[in-house]
């Protein structure tokens, strides 16, 4: 008893953290309607600017570009020197104004825009922002910045047992943080004002109130929270990108438990996370048989998961907004001949091509099957899912069980797939009483969850080596000296697989159980109505995507011959869901256009001429900023814009054309 009592204490810091960033998320929900899985990568941004500006007293911006066009960026435009030897004080006052700024900035250029999108186009907006501010912190801060202590690092008792000052003076500005904000929100005009315009925008403006105002302040206030949230627990913590960033996990499962709503309910439901992963920890360290587990970052999810279902629908009632609006869906057309085509194609490359160009096509063919994993899920059913990564680790890994168990090629990866089928289907529950954003943020938990727990078990991940396929005489595998490498015959396995994936989903598409998910994409009341079964539509989406993710996690897994915990990581999933709505979510050629710009694949080839031996950072940071700029401007994706220029041009040729004949006739 003693030792679990120390431990919830010790977990009281990093609850205060959680709290501060759960308020945040709050803030900006109430204030714009999106839920921001970008606002810890905010708060990581902000510390490293801190701890940088106290060393060096030069205030990083968030350009992870020195060149532009050829063009140099002078050093005062990117990281301008301020102050000589800035105390504790100044630098927490300019950061923080620093840090105001920059969410009134990411709200102005970015959020404003989309307070009318649907819920897809704001969730990838703010992917894109983690995506570009992870990617520009790697960038920008390859030497770590050093976290010297801010607060006391005395101990003292309470209950008997020694805790760590810094914990509860985290926990006291938490505490008072809440309670100010508690006040503004409850007795103060701006309070108020903010309240009206969460219920009603357009009644707030009748009074006289300005929402975009309203929303821009709460913005400035978020962006600060999520900034000293992080300033105040790196010294605890360590300073990482990635880990900072998915710090909104925890934080989305206490603005859930609040209903993001209550600013109260959300800080104790963050104490109360914080202190219930220092627990979790003390048992994982007392039990050996869950050594190394993660199980800390398990408690969010199920956290969410209650959360969801409790406050979910069956159906949406008959007042619900209709926001689910998502880009159009397009027919395939030709699909036989186009996937005969790109087969012949995918086959001569492993035939006369180059190792560079094998790999390439490797590569960007297995891309494009997970990106028809987002296309079925998010695309054709309207369905956000942030995990199709974690489902193609779960497929790798049991792969390398069942070679372990002597299960032998082909039935291995099959069974792997099917375990991956199970377990996808099992996430999607959920689903039938939750939707959109909801969803989102359940999945991201759910993604988190299984790279925490699944990928850290030692049994699960054991031995890393993937069993070479081979069925008879015949060697499939990527093995190959020299040249030799990636062998021609896995390449030719791996094209006939994704052309076989993508003609099925194309027909897919175009069968009833196509038309069923694209009827409850649209509106599920109404699809009902007309006798269509919505949970079991879903529930099959989730399965066809699990399976689809499955079958890329296999073949990465063949291709890589070695992975490892980090292979699968909640990061990859973010990046494929980025990609894919890029060049255009509900339509197989999106997802043959998101495989062709994938890292390290043919894009990349045919721009460098040679494939670099790993992915840049720069890259993730290209592709966020891509990201947000297309779902401003281009909130069906690249592909559609396409099409729509194209039948645009159709009708500038046509229309002169049936003129000419009437003036004729």
């Amino acid at each position: 008893m003693t030792s679990h009592l120390a431990y919830l204490l010790l977990g009281v810091g990093s609850g205060a953290a959680i709290a501060l960033l759960g308020i945040g998320v709050v803030l900006t929900n109430r204030a714009s309607k999106v839920v921001n899985f970008g606002h810890a990568a905010m708060g990581m941004w902000t510390a490293y600017v801190f701890y940088d500006f106290r060393e060096t007293g030069r205030l990083a911006l968030p350009i992870p570009y020195r060149r532009v066009f050829g063009w140099t960026l002078p050093d005062a435009l990117v990281h301008p020197n301020l102050l000589a030897r800035p105390t504790l004080f100044t630098a927490l006052v300019v950061v923080m104004a620093d840090a105001a700024v920059f969410g009134l900035v990411v709200y102005g250029l970015l959020f404003r825009r989309l307070r009318s999108a649907p819920p897809l186009g704001r969730v990838v907006a703010s992917i894109g922002l983690f995506l570009y501010l992870y990617a520009t912190a790697a960038v920008r801060f390859v030497d770590v910045p050093r976290t010297r202590a801010i607060l006391p690092t005395g101990s003292i008792h309470v209950f008997g047992h020694l805790v760590f000052v810094n914990r509860l003076v985290i926990a006291a500005i938490a505490v008072g943080v809440t309670s100010a904000l508690w006040v503004i929100t409850r007795f103060t005009r701006f309070g108020l004002a903010t309240t009206a315009a969460a219920e009603s925008e357009k009644g707030a403006a009748l009074i006289g109130l300005n929402p975009s105002r309203l929303a821009a302040i709460n913005w400035m206030i978020a962006s600060m929270l999520s900034g000293l949230a992080l300033i105040l627990i790196a010294p605890i913590n360590s300073l990482d990108p990635l880990a900072m960033s998915l710090l909104v996990v925890p934080a989305l499962a206490a603005a859930l438990l609040g209903g993001l709503n209550s600013i109260v309910v959300v800080a104790v439901s963050g104490l109360a996370i914080g202190m219930l992963q220092a627990e979790l920890v003390n048992v994982g360290g007392s039990v050996h048989a869950l050594a190394g587990l993660g199980l800390q970052e398990g408690v969010p999810f199920l956290l969410i998961l209650v959360a969801l279902v409790v406050r979910g629908r069956t159906l949406p009632t008959r007042g619900d907004p209709l926001e689910d609006r998502l880009p159009e869906s397009p027919e395939p057309r030709a699909v036989v001949p186009l996937g005969v085509l790109a087969l012949a194609g995918g086959i001569a490359v492993m035939l006369t091509a180059g190792s560079d160009w094998r790999a390439a096509v490797i590569t960007s063919s297995i891309a494009v099957v997970t990106s028809l994993s987002v296309v079925v899920l998010t695309g054709f059913v309207g369905q956000i899912s942030l995990a199709p990564f974690a489902f193609a680790g779960v497929a790798a890994f049991s792969l390398i069980r069942l070679g372990d168990a002597g299960v032998p090629f082909p039935l291995a990866p099959v069974v792997a797939v099917l375990i991956t089928v199970l377990l996808g289907v099992l996430v999607g529950i959920p689903a039938v009483r939750v939707r959109g954003m909801s969803l989102a943020i359940a999945t991201l938990g759910a993604a988190v969850a299984i790279e925490q727990l699944a990928f850290k078990w030692s049994w699960f991940v054991g031995d890393h080596d993937v069993p070479e396929p081979k069925i008879g005489g015949v060697n499939l595998s990527v093995s190959g000296r020299g040249a030799l490498y990636p062998r021609a015959a896995f390449g030719v396995m791996v094209v006939v697989v994704t052309v076989t994936c993508a003609v099925l989903v194309s027909n897919l598409r175009r069968s009833r159980t196509g038309l069923a998910w694209l009827a409850v994409r649209d509106n599920e009341r109404a699809a009902a109505a007309t006798g269509i079964n919505v949970g079991s539509a879903k529930l099959t989406a989730f399965a066809v995507s699990a399976c689809l993710a499955g079958v890329a996690g296999v073949l990465t897994a063949y291709e890589r011959q070695t992975i490892s915990e980090t292979s699968f990581q909640v990061f990859f999933s973010l990046a494929v869901l980025a990609i894919t709505y890029l060049m255009g979510v509900a339509s197989v050629s999106g997802a043959w256009a998101a495989g062709f710009i994938a890292p390290l694949g043919v894009f990349v080839l045919l721009r460098t001429g040679a494939l670099p031996t790993e992915v840049s950072r720069y890259e993730f940071a290209t592709n966020g900023l891509l990201l947000m700029v297309v779902a401003v401007a281009y909130p069906n994706g690249l592909t559609a814009a396409v099409r729509h220029a194209r039948r645009w041009i159709g009708r500038r040729i046509t229309r002169p054309r049936a003129q000419r004949t009437a003036a004729n006739a």
